[in-house]
């Protein structure tokens, strides 16, 4: 599990880091007082939950966790903060928790074991994907797996690169089409494309 933690205060940066690290000390736990410094490493490298203050200077914890969101809709957001006012933005954005300052360890453990999407160990990977380079989707032990065409793996391409969020056969079309017009022929082809991803998957 990896965990980044973000206040820009850093006496109550220290605390949530130190209670984060308590409750999960097998976990990566980075902390930053910076908000780029944060979404660089989150966009690099991935998280799967953010400690969020939401009250700082510049870009405050809500901006910050509609940036991350953006790159991965399933990320788990927990929300820090010692204003009680800013709870319903908090939960607009379906934040997984919301911690009142100052943090304990108790609180940290609570929300992190109440995660709104779950944490799949890399252990437990059916697939491993290859995204730097050509793109190409192993099974655990190296083997390439084999799709039946190759637009089908430009849509699984997509899918990846859309970390989970929803997409409709129109948007499929447009990254794989770009300027072709979108008719009922381009729509039934999308979707034949679609049927063979997923028996290409099922086959593994």
């Amino acid at each position: 599990m990896k965990i980044l933690c973000l206040d820009d205060e850093q006496l109550a940066l220290q605390m949530l880091e130190m209670c984060v690290k308590k409750v999960k000390p097998d976990a990566e736990v980075l902390a930053y007082d910076d908000q780029d410094d944060l979404l660089e490493e989150a966009e690099k490298n991935g998280c799967d939950v953010a400690f969020l203050d939401i009250h700082m200077r510049g870009m405050n914890g809500v901006e910050v966790a509609k940036r991350l969101k953006q790159s991965n809709p399933k990320m788990n957001i927990i929300f820090v903060t010692g204003f009680s006012e800013y709870k319903a933005d908090a939960m607009d954005m379906r934040a997984s928790g919301y911690i009142m300052k100052p943090v304990t360890k108790e609180e940290v453990a609570r929300e992190l074991e109440e995660l709104r999407f779950p944490i799949i160990p890399k252990n437990d990977a059916l697939l491993k994907v290859q995204c730097f380079g050509n793109f190409d989707v192993f099974l655990p032990d190296g083997t390439p797996v084999h799709f039946e065409r190759s637009r089908s793996k430009e849509i699984f391409a997509y899918l990846v690169h859309r970390h989970g969020s929803s997409c409709s056969t129109r948007e499929i079309a447009a990254a794989l089409f770009e300027d072709e017009p979108y008719d009922n022929n381009q729509q039934s082809y999308v979707q034949t494309l679609i049927s063979a991803m997923m028996k290409s998957l099922k086959k593994v």
